[in-house]
């Protein structure tokens, strides 16, 4: 549930999925609904590049360094550094995603704290000091690894049996 500035919780906004539509629509046209596209586009990006790099990579170094053959051990210890890299270049992203989608709006319907990401970006970083960049990292960690380690093992099944 969504919290204002100071911690109090704030009442439901919408009962559910056909309201929340119709109500966007109605308020804020159909373009509404796409609102927070750009943070989430951002973030997914890092996501997956960081994911996808980092999984080959540490695979090879694996194999390399610690004379790991193919199979779920090795699935799933790459999938944990993977995960733990992705979380690093994507918490900034969550934060930032967060802060702007959830920001209050002037009654004309213009943002009050954020103009964008980039905005976010610089006034979180310097009103709160980079490092706030990362609040929620343990949980997105949390929420992150399982993921990819599903999706890994996923992957490399289709590999092996699939070509």
């Amino acid at each position: 549930m969504a919290k204002d500035a100071e911690g109090n919780f704030l009442p439901k906004k919408y009962t559910g999925m056909t309201h929340a539509f119709t109500s966007i629509v109605k308020d804020e046209g159909v373009l509404g609904l796409w609102k927070g596209v750009g943070p989430t586009c951002g973030r997914a990006t890092a996501l997956a590049a960081a994911e996808l790099a980092s999984y080959d990579e540490a695979k090879g170094l694996f194999k390399k360094h610690a004379g790991m053959k193919d199979g779920l051990v090795l699935t799933c210890c790459t999938a944990f550094v993977s995960g733990f890299i992705s979380t690093v270049a994507s918490s900034p992203f969550d934060v930032v995603k967060s802060r702007v989608m959830g920001q209050p709006m002037n009654p004309d319907g213009s943002p009050k704290l954020y103009s964008g990401m980039v905005d976010c970006f610089a006034k979180t970083a310097k009103n709160e000091g980079a490092m706030a960049l990362y609040n929620g990292f343990w949980p997105n960690f949390g929420r992150v690894v399982p993921r990819v380690t599903i999706v890994f093992i996923v992957m490399e099944q289709l590999k092996s049996n699939f070509g």
